[in-house]
């Protein structure tokens, strides 16, 4: 069958163009709070219902419409903002394509309402998918309302694919927090289900703007970033080197005032760090990067959120350079040891060997192996009891070292190791120490153990948890201070989907407020100080997790278990001996719940190789 071309009809085409910039209540929200700072607004206020689904209302004090102007706002390709070819070369509007009001028109239930400063009177639009406007005029304050009621309800297609509920409003609610960042000097009132979720105070002060969205917590976690070269300035807040996150959700560029989203421009922002970072952690990092609008091009992609730089290098390497000068402008000067100021011993007070375990500290530690335990469990914070005699064995820190390095040059293949079930069956073994305040070392019969004491804990905290949460027996630590957390609207929607789980495994934790949690217990072998990097190790592993509930429950045990007993805590003997005995009756692989081992095996054979008594 052979088809004829036609011209579409009005109603048909426009709600095909409609699905280009009206995808779901989040991009109608943000191209009506686009609309309002673009005709100079300083107070805007959001409302929606439902995710937006059911009502999105914005509300704003800008200049307004001029009424003859009012039919022309929902007609395609209708603009104020650019009228002339030359104009796409230096957009500085947020908006500019003329699509936004007439997609959304064809759509929805829509109305504007509106009144300029020199109107004595306002003017009132009413339109909807299927109706011809109605246009009246009414008492109104100066500004704009635009109103959208049962979004895609003529499209019931377009119905079926938005998300539920709570997912919209998380979309939603990204947008306005964005927003936010990108307009300090505004102040933006967001209310959800009658709820007031942020209200910025529109001061100018960047600052202040994300602590309406994060909490009065993030304030002291950033450091200030401001560099130019040339035309390009780039300033904001970058967080410091302690405060990692480890997703780059929190990372956020802004244009010449307009949300942008580049790979380029984090990574720019990573190699500012440099060694600062860890491994798989990311920084908070709100960034404004301004430049002559000829130097850009936004008219992209119909959401605006890809731009094409002109001189891109210069960009990214300004923002390399203003990231790297806040932080070392933000850093705490560097503590000179007494090697470095080359004091006389006598002079310092203290003797040689002493000044040099002060200078070099991994020295000390390693010595603390030669040490009597009980000596070391008398300054536990846990335990206390009398010391015993030293030990007449001494050696001196550098031959250990040495000794390690040799057997590590010796050391038998992996295959050629003893697997860990020996130690989980020992009968017969004595305890030598801990080094480091990291590892514990045990000798039985013709092999030495190195044991990581937090991978061990690990391990035994993730099969405790595990059974507590298997037999609904979780223990739980109250909280002298209960932690509150302020999250971005898509981790708080996460973590109230998994309240029940949370509560399984020992935390207690409620709704605080807008987009806030109280959390008044943890789960008992948590450490207690470790609240929020904890919280934020969770999300993570449920970001990454499939939706299945035993994979979650593992998954939020592991992050749990990482803020057991830590490297660099030092035990007594008691705490070493309890160790060794739950390890003994371990049922499951020899392996942290992340996979690294618990414990390193050397044989005697392989001490003797290193010291050459053997070949």
């Amino acid at each position: 069958m052979n088809r004829r071309i036609t011209v579409l009809e009005e109603a048909v085409y426009k709600r095909i163009a409609a699905g280009e910039v009206v995808v779901n209540p989040a991009a109608v929200v943000k191209e009506l709070m686009e609309n309002s700072m673009d005709a100079g607004a300083t107070a805007i206020t959001v409302e929606i219902s439902q995710g937006g689904k059911e009502l999105i209302r914005v509300t704003d004090n800008g200049i307004g419409i001029v009424a003859e102007d009012v039919p022309l706002a929902i007609q395609k390709h209708a603009t104020s903002k650019i009228s002339t070819l030359d104009d796409l070369d230096k957009i500085g509007t947020l908006g500019f394509r003329g699509e936004a009001l007439s997609s959304i028109a064809a759509v929805s239930r829509l109305m504007i309402q509106t009144r300029t400063a020199d109107s004595p009177e306002g003017t009132v639009l009413s339109v909807s998918g299927e109706h011809g406007p109605e246009i009246i005029s009414a008492g109104l304050a100066e500004g704009t309302t635009v109103k959208v009621e049962n979004l895609f309800y003529n499209i019931p297609a377009r119905m079926k694919f938005l998300k539920n509920t709570s997912r919209e409003t998380v979309n939603v609610t990204s947008v306005v927090s964005k927003l936010i960042f990108a307009n300090p000097h505004i102040s933006i009132k967001y209310i959800s289900n009658g709820k007031v979720v942020y209200h910025s105070p529109g001061n100018g002060n960047l600052k202040d703007a994300i602590v309406a969205v994060y909490g009065k917590d993030m304030a002291h976690k950033l450091a200030k970033t401001d560099h130019t070269f040339g035309e390009i300035h780039v300033h904001g807040l970058v967080s410091q080197p302690t405060f990692l996150y480890k997703s780059t959700n929190y990372m956020c560029f802004f244009l010449n005032g307009r949300y942008v989203q580049s790979k380029n421009l984090q990574s720019a922002v990573l190699r500012g760090y440099g060694e600062r970072l860890l491994r798989g952690h990311y920084p908070f990092s709100i960034l404004h990067i301004d430049l002559p609008l000829s130097r850009a091009d936004v008219n992209v992609h119909p959401s605006k959120l890809q731009v094409m730089l002109y001189n891109e290098t210069d960009v990214l390497d300004t923002i390399q350079k203003a990231v790297h000068t806040s932080l070392e402008e933000s850093s705490a000067p560097p503590v000179l040891s007494f090697a470095e100021l080359e004091i006389p011993p006598e002079k310092t007070g203290f003797p040689v060997n002493e000044r040099q375990t002060e200078a070099f500290p991994e020295l000390r530690s390693a010595k603390k192996i030669y040490e009597p335990m009980s000596s070391r469990a008398a300054q536990s914070p846990n335990h206390i009891m009398p010391p015993r005699e030293p030990l007449n064995v001494f050696q001196p820190a550098q031959d250990f070292e040495a000794l390690i390095d040799s057997v590590a040059k010796y050391h038998a293949p992996e295959e050629e190791q003893e697997i860990f079930e020996d130690v989980r069956r020992l009968t017969d073994y004595r305890v030598i120490g801990q080094i480091w305040n990291t590892y514990v070392i045990v000798e039985c019969a013709d092999r030495l153990y190195l044991i990581d004491q937090h991978a061990a804990h690990e391990r035994i905290n993730f099969e405790r948890m595990k059974k507590a949460a298997t037999e609904g027996g979780a223990a739980a630590q109250n909280l002298l201070v209960p932690y509150i957390a302020t999250l971005p609207a898509e981790d708080f929607s996460l973590l109230t989907r998994n309240i029940e789980l949370l509560q399984s495994l020992g935390f207690e934790l409620e709704e605080f407020g807008p987009l806030t949690f109280k959390f008044s217990a943890l789960p008992a072998q948590v450490e207690k100080s470790t609240a929020e990097k904890l919280i934020e190790e969770i999300l993570f592993e449920l970001r990454n997790t499939r939706d299945d509930i035993l994979l979650m429950r593992d998954a939020v045990i592991r992050a749990s278990c990482r803020y057991s007993i830590k490297a660099g805590y030092q035990l007594s003997d008691e705490q070493i001996e309890e160790l060794i005995k739950e390890i003994t009756e371990l049922e499951t692989i020899p392996n942290c719940p992340h996979g690294r081992p618990i414990a390193v095996v050397l044989k005697k054979s392989d001490l003797q190789k290193g010291f050459k008594r053997i070949v």
